[in-house]
């Protein structure tokens, strides 16, 4: 036994072995000639001279024109951003291309190697008018390098692999593939819309207008889709930016797309819009691929179709309750000057009474003393913000799915001295025998427990009585 297992431990550190050197040799870059050794050069000039590429294959043809040191798609009717690096590998094959060996001096049958019918043939255009074309065949046997011959030369050579993979490049292959970044910690818009689905609209709140300023927020706002703006909940919110970060270009599917109906962009399932204060990020998704594993998506700025994994696009099915604040309503204690509640069969009102102590020296603040009222009874400052507290810390459970009519078992009204809009209604109508739907200015779109609303009754109670003590 013990015997066997020596055996397959030999085995598989041999076959380890094997595979290790398989993929270096592979892999491995195209040997730099060393000093003495004989060089079998099939093209060598200077790189910068080339003004024109181009690349011809079954598949079609890639011409790249030079003008002022910058490459251009001669085929491609809208600017295309190219990866330079790429470009200068198709070059450099041109330039500096060595064999690593000659297969045949005058070969009689070229088929064997590919070459009768070339798999690429690839042309190199130079300042001084000449053309250097070289036909490019079969892969070898070994897997490592291709089978090549330059014109007017009649040797058939084999060139490292990588030589190969340039002159096979695609538009696709050369093209720039990245896409806009987005700062998350300094975005400014969002907007996510979805087939069948409400839209989402989220902007920072920096610049919040006068009629929203009785509104409590964080640093963003939700505007849409509910009928008043709502705070956002900053984790699930800063989850959402880290998967859009995510959205990644995995392949071109099609450079410039005429057809987009082809890939479900002619009407898109979602459109994705970002801004941060200086760049955008505008994204139309379609179909997933026949796979299933990638979902086709554009930019917004030309038509070119693009290939995204479809567990990077996940977000898109956030729904807007999920990210905002869970508040029925909350404002800022210092912007109310009274609230009215009415419920249980009673009417209570509760005031804030602010007066200007002015400051005796130049170097102090004034000071803004502020007595609290409940039913023209004076209240202790602590119990009453304990009050208000439970008061603005209610908290929705769900979206209400049904029209119902504002008939409430508890009503309260906030009257504020800051925005356009002075009075806030917040009533609670019953929707089932557990939870109110919660009316804010007569529309309804949330559900709250009605445990919670009984126990803000509760401590309003016990605020009057004065036995509301902190927890």
């Amino acid at each position: 036994m013990k015997k066997r297992q020596r055996n397959a431990i030999v085995m598989v550190v041999a076959l380890a072995l094997l595979a290790g050197a398989y993929l270096y040799m592979i892999n491995r870059p195209a040997p730099e000639p060393q000093a003495g050794d004989e060089k079998i050069e099939i093209s060598k000039f200077d790189k910068d001279s080339i003004v024109k590429m181009v690349l011809e294959s079954e598949e079609g043809t890639l011409t790249l024109e030079k003008k002022d040191d910058n490459w251009s798609v001669a085929e491609f009717s809208q600017p295309v951003e190219l990866r330079k690096v790429a470009v200068d590998d198709i070059a450099y094959s041109f330039a500096s291309l060595y064999a690593e060996r000659i297969v045949e001096e005058n070969p009689k049958d070229l088929s064997v190697y590919g070459l009768d019918k070339p798999a690429v043939t690839a042309k190199a255009y130079l300042e001084d008018g000449t053309v250097k074309v070289l036909y490019l065949g079969n892969k070898t046997p070994a897997g490592n390098t291709y089978y090549l011959m330059a014109e007017g030369d009649p040797k058939v050579y084999t060139v490292w692999m990588n030589h190969g993979e340039h002159f096979h490049y695609k538009l696709s292959d050369i093209r720039e593939k990245k896409l806009a970044e987005i700062n998350t910690q300094e975005m400014t818009y969002l907007k996510l819309a979805r087939k069948d689905m409400p839209v989402i609209e989220i902007v920072s709140n920096e610049d919040r207008t006068e009629e929203e300023i009785q509104f409590n927020f964080g640093l963003w706002r939700m505007v849409q889709p509910y009928a008043f703006p709502k705070g956002i909940d900053s984790d699930k919110f800063d989850k959402m930016l880290q998967a859009i970060s995510s959205v990644a270009i995995k392949d071109i599917a099609d450079n410039h797309a005429s057809d987009l109906a082809k890939y479900g962009l002619d009407e898109p399932e979602a459109e994705l819009l970002v801004k941060d204060k200086e760049n955008t990020l505008h994204l139309f998704f379609g179909d997933d691929t026949e796979d299933g594993k990638y979902v086709y998506f554009r930019t917004a700025d030309d038509n070119t179709v693009y290939t995204v994994e479809k567990s990077k696009t996940e977000f898109l099915k956030t729904k807007p309750f999920e990210i905002v604040e869970k508040f029925a309503y909350i404002v800022n204690i210092d912007n109310v000057d009274k609230i009215i509640v009415e419920g249980r069969g009673k009417t209570h009102v509760l005031t804030l009474t602010r007066t200007t102590k002015e400051a005796e020296e130049e170097d102090e603040e004034d000071e803004v003393i502020t007595t609290y009222k409940v039913d023209g009874k004076e209240v202790e400052e602590k119990p009453f913000k304990k009050f208000y507290q439970s008061l603005i810390g209610l908290l929705v459970d769900a979206e209400n799915d049904r029209e119902l009519e504002e008939q409430p078992d508890v009503k309260t009204t906030f009257f504020l001295n800051k925005g356009s809009v002075r009075e806030m209604y917040v009533n609670y109508v019953p929707y089932d025998n557990d939870f109110y739907a919660v009316f804010l200015n007569g529309q309804s779109e949330f559900v709250i427990s009605r445990r919670q609303v009984n126990k803000m009754l509760d401590d309003l109670e016990a605020l009057i009585r004065g036995d509301l003590v902190e927890d």
